[in-house]
């Protein structure tokens, strides 16, 4: 089943169709047509299992006549035709968890095929895919988004507001000085912890600072005033690596 990035983040309920092996309402599972039963197999006399001598050696394989099972149904069920179940849809609907992530599975106990002669029913799996967000990526319990800023506000400072998964806003304080990549945390705005309806993960906020590329004769004079002001760097000596790695 696919499902959406907020979906898996916060839970959903979804409804899933499938196709499952039901026990016969005829025959209430057994194969047999009313008033009659089951007897021995005649072929391998109720062993499950016929032999055959090849020189030394005698070769045990599984009855043909009664799949092993050493009973053959007297009179099977028109309905079933001794299978004992059908092929039904079936609709049913799922409690995804919050918190839970691509490619785990569910396992629905006994929503599974009809069990033979009377046994218990079998489980149903399902298999979750969940879809990549626009804006946000998860790790763990953790996300990460991108959030551009320009460059007076990287510069002096700023407050701005950022959307949140769970369609709030948050207002964050852009330190003055801010560089481009810079990471910002918002505590306890991540994914919630699955099974757990009080922790979540946190957010990560990484600064793209926007250089414009288009800029009116007012803009280009003030940029040159400051750049004057502060002094530009013509030979610039290379930043060790490491600094970048932080």
């Amino acid at each position: 089943m696919e499902i959406t990035f907020l979906e898996a983040a916060f839970g959903v309920k979804k409804e899933v169709t499938y196709a499952r092996a039901e026990r016969c309402d005829v025959c209430k599972g057994t194969g047999s047509d009313k008033g009659s039963g089951r007897k021995l197999c005649p072929t391998c006399g109720g062993s499950g299992q016929v032999r055959r001598n090849s020189g030394f050696f005698s070769i045990a394989s599984t009855c043909p006549s009664c799949g092993g099972e050493g009973e053959i149904i007297e009179k099977p069920c028109s309905e079933c035709r001794g299978a004992g179940t059908v092929r039904r849809s079936r609709t049913i609907t799922i409690t995804i968890p919050a918190g839970i992530e691509d490619g785990k599975r569910l396992s629905l106990a006994s929503q599974g095929d009809a069990g033979a002669n009377g046994a218990q029913d079998g489980d149903l799996y399902v298999f979750l895919r969940v879809q990549p967000h626009e804006s946000f990526e998860r790790d763990g319990k953790d996300v990460y988004c991108a959030i551009p800023i320009s460059m007076t506000q990287a510069a002096l400072g700023a407050d701005i507001v950022v959307p949140t998964l769970d369609q709030k806003t948050v207002r964050v304080s852009i330190p003055p000085g801010t560089q481009n990549g810079r990471v910002l945390r918002l505590k306890g705005e991540g994914i919630p912890e699955l099974h757990s309806s009080t922790r979540r993960g946190d957010m990560y906020l990484k600064i793209v600072v926007r250089i414009p590329t288009r800029l009116n004769a007012k803009a280009r004079e003030l940029l040159k005033e400051l750049a004057s002001s502060n002094g530009e760097e013509s030979n610039p000596r290379p930043i060790p690596l490491s600094e970048l790695k932080q």
